[in-house]
């Protein structure tokens, strides 16, 4: 395990977290690290989790091994095996995770009732007044992963810091099997040389924008900026400079919804309407399937459908709906079809539901798109 020097804990002590503390825990490796616990014989090869490349399909996770040869999440799995010709390609077992998750999450309520999952393998814990290891949210975070490590064979990263978003950089700086604190007087500096592109929120447009205006780094974008910020990206500008500056304010998501669903890359491009239609159909059973496993069906807000095309652009349309409504997901599919296909076969289809987060039991985990 390795964690940045500072050892006693002082985060959230200070004004600029409100005397808060956060740990941030991210699994290492998930998928493939949980694969490995049953497959232990393959902890030396480069592996990875994914879809097959005859269906088109991409790699979910990939272990420390397998990124050493270029294997990155997201990307193709056709790429991955030419980049690793002896990766080892395991099918996604989404059951066999949540199980685990669910252990997580028993572990992680020995020390805060206050656990938010962002995904199956990462969540954000409030460790805010808490009396474990005399209140050190830095020990907590060390007990946690020893905890981990003992009782469910798993390795994972950790980050401490006074704001949640801070936290979850922090966990990013000592993987794998590390921690990192940053100390409410140590996050002007953690800040001001970073690289404004490992905020969490800015993404490829925002940084074309932000680079446009000069700023490249967090300790760029001042208060005088503020006005060309909010001309240039709205109300996203303004949730910029707030985590540029340390704040955690404006949550930059106005309704707080959540979605789970499911998606599939079609083996060859589809220009038939019929095609798409059966594979919407299919994928809705699958959706389904999911939401009756997470029990006490969620309040279900509105209905989304994804379509992908063949030049790699994205449409999406979404209804309001109180259930997984079939006709609704083939009513939006058809106005994809009709309105942004312009010509374009389809090489990817998705479903999903949206759902507010404060009405989701900790353990009705995100299914991530």
């Amino acid at each position: 395990m390795t964690e940045n020097a500072q050892s006693h804990d002082t985060a959230g002590q200070q004004p600029n977290g409100h005397g808060r503390k956060f740990i941030h825990i991210d699994m290492d490796s998930y998928f493939v690290a949980v694969e490995l616990l049953d497959a232990p014989w393959l902890c030396e090869r480069p592996v990875a989790v994914g879809g097959k490349a005859t269906d088109r399909g991409v790699i979910s996770t990939s272990n420390y091994i397998a990124r050493r040869f270029g294997v990155r999440s997201g990307m193709a799995t056709a790429t991955a095996q030419r980049l690793c010709p002896g990766l080892v390609l395991l099918p996604v077992r989404f059951e066999r995770y949540e199980a685990v998750t669910r252990r997580l999450d028993i572990i992680f309520r020995r020390y805060t009732s206050s656990v938010e999952f962002l995904s199956l393998d990462e969540a954000t814990l409030d460790v805010t007044g808490q009396t474990h290891c005399s209140g050190s949210a830095t020990y907590m975070a060390s007990r946690i992963r020893a905890t981990i490590e003992q009782e469910l064979q798993l390795t994972a990263s950790a980050g401490i810091a006074p704001l949640k978003y801070l936290a979850k950089m922090a966990s990013e700086v000592n993987k794998p099997d590390g921690q990192f604190v940053i100390a409410p007087d140590q996050v002007q500096a953690f800040l001001a040389s970073l690289d404004i592109r490992k905020i969490p929120g800015v993404g490829p447009k925002t940084w074309a924008v932000l680079q446009a205006l000069g700023c490249t780094k967090c300790a760029d974008v001042t208060d005088e900026m503020i006005p060309a910020l909010l001309r240039h990206l709205g109300a996203h500008g303004f949730y910029v400079w707030e985590r540029c500056r340390g704040r955690e304010g404006y949550e930059g998501k106005p309704s707080g919804m959540q979605s789970f669903g499911v998606e599939h890359t079609l083996p060859s491009d589809c220009d038939d309407f019929a095609c798409c239609i059966r594979e919407l159909d299919e994928l809705l059973a699958s959706l389904a399937t999911r939401l009756q496993a997470l029990g006490n069906a969620p309040p279900i807000i509105k209905n989304q459908v994804k379509l992908k095309f063949s030049d790699f652009s994205v449409a999406t349309a979404e209804a309001p709906a109180l259930a997984l409504q079939p006709q609704v997901m083939r009513g939006l599919c058809r106005m994809l079809w009709e309105s942004k296909r312009q010509g374009r076969a389809v090489r990817l289809v998705g479903v999903a539901v949206r759902i507010r987060r404060d009405l989701l039991h900790p353990l009705q985990l995100e299914l991530a798109l």
